[in-house]
């Protein structure tokens, strides 16, 4: 089993498949806050900071894909 630490120091139990073990190919740092309009997005706030884990190219969709905390 693979376990993440939260920020409090508790161990998480994490699926293997799981996005969160995916690693970041990048960083983005929030300019404008956003509030998530479907399951699959994800909100966040002025300056947080976004790992991106995915880029497709600009020809298949506009979205990349990223973690954000535990989501």
């Amino acid at each position: 089993a693979l376990f993440q630490i939260d920020n409090k120091g508790n161990h998480l139990l994490v699926h293997e498949e799981s996005s969160i073990n995916v690693p970041a190919i990048a960083a983005a740092h929030v300019i404008k806050r956003y509030i998530a309009q479907a399951a699959d997005e994800l909100s966040f706030e002025v300056g947080d900071i976004v790992s991106v884990i995915d880029m497709p190219p600009k020809e298949l969709t506009t979205w990349w894909r990223g973690k954000h905390g535990f989501q």
